[in-house]
């Protein structure tokens, strides 16, 4: 088995770069708390889960503004590093939110911290899932970035606040990519409009994204110009899926998907093709089980999406028409297998409708 066919690689060149382990640790931990735990709490509490169709895939097609409150939020910054002291104004790191003991009870009083232990904080810490799972559901964001006490990778802050106003945001946007020549409103209100809704897709998003996605797309925006990796991890409660951005060209998206008919019969196709027999480390709730979609369970996807020529910068002949077109699109696709199981991810296109 080769690394690539691990939902989660971790093992041979990949355990020397403590930065790429942690990112892949964590992405495993959140993936269980914002879709899998999720999910099994909408069926605890015997609601219908939210999936969407594979016509939906992208932002801005067809996603629908509910909250809903059985899914479990995240907004978290892994930083290869310390964050960049020129960002200090922006990112709300104070002694008072610190992850300490007396912290947590003061901005949580409510949270059962009998087990707390310092070393929780620690990436590496089999005592860190438990806490993040506490942590974050408060306001706000989590930042881990290296440790100034050991040499590792920890939990530093929590309760972080973002303070960036989205105009300037969409300016620097819209004139890195040539859609602006020096003033966000030299175009007028409408076409401002048009470029913040385009400035959410760039990062991954529907066009009135806020709260946590709009801090989502501003960090990344504010730590891509420093030369230093870090991850974004972020799920809201309306589209019910964890994405995660960095400082590369691709966007990854997890959410929970439940083909049935000619896709699940593709979907078997497929795995067949990877070597994969049986789909039980892949399915959720049993292949089989007895529901509207006969034969389907819910099931792990992942999407790499990738920015079109129009979200690339450049001189702009066209700049109305090119506002209109999609930025984003599907580079590639698969089922993984449930977080900590070392099964073959599938490649698996859901449906062509999800690349135009």
């Amino acid at each position: 088995m080769t690394d690539k066919s691990n939902i989660i690689p971790l093992p041979g060149l990949i355990e020397a770069d403590s930065f790429l382990t942690n990112r892949a640790r964590l992405t495993s931990q959140l993936l269980r708390h914002s879709l899998i735990n999720s999910f099994f709490r909408f069926v605890a509490d015997g609601k219908p889960y939210p999936f969407i169709s594979a016509d939906q895939l992208l932002p801005n097609l067809g996603h629908g503004w509910i909250e809903h409150r059985h899914q479990s939020t995240v907004l978290m910054f892994l930083i290869d590093g310390a964050l960049p002291r020129p960002l200090n104004k922006y990112f709300r790191l104070r002694t008072s939110n610190r992850v300490t003991w007396r912290n947590i009870q003061r901005l949580a009083p409510d949270l059962d911290l009998s087990e707390f232990k310092a070393s929780h904080c620690n990436l590496n810490d089999p005592g860190l899932g438990p806490l993040l799972s506490r942590l974050l559901a408060l306001d706000y964001a989590l930042l881990a970035q290296k440790s100034a006490d050991s040499d590792g990778m920890a939990l530093s802050h929590m309760h972080v606040k973002l303070e960036r106003l989205t105009d300037t945001a969409i300016k620097e946007l819209g004139k890195q990519l040539g859609y602006i020549d020096r003033r966000l409103f030299e175009r007028g209100e409408d076409y401002v409009e048009a470029l913040e809704g385009k400035f959410f897709e760039y990062f991954g998003f529907s066009a009135n994204a806020a709260g946590r996605k709009s801090a989502a797309a501003m960090a990344t925006q504010l730590l891509s110009a420093h030369n230093q990796r870090f991850a974004v991890f972020v799920a809201g409660q309306e589209d019910c899926r964890l994405t995660i951005l960095d400082q590369g060209p691709l966007i990854e998206q997890y959410l929970l998907i439940r083909p049935s008919g000619m896709p699940l019969q593709r979907l078997q196709q497929a795995a067949l093709a990877a070597g994969v027999e049986d789909l039980g480390e892949y399915a959720l709730t049993g292949v089989g089980s007895t529901d509207s979609h006969a034969g389907a369970s819910p099931m792990l996807y992942r999407l790499r999406l990738e920015r079109t020529a129009a979200a690339q910068p450049g001189e702009r002949q066209h700049r109305d028409r090119d506002l209109s077109k999609p930025w984003l699109r599907i580079k590639d696709a698969a089922v993984l297998p449930q977080p900590e199981l070392a099964a073959p991810e599938i490649p698996f296109q859901w449906t062509q409708l999800a690349e135009i």
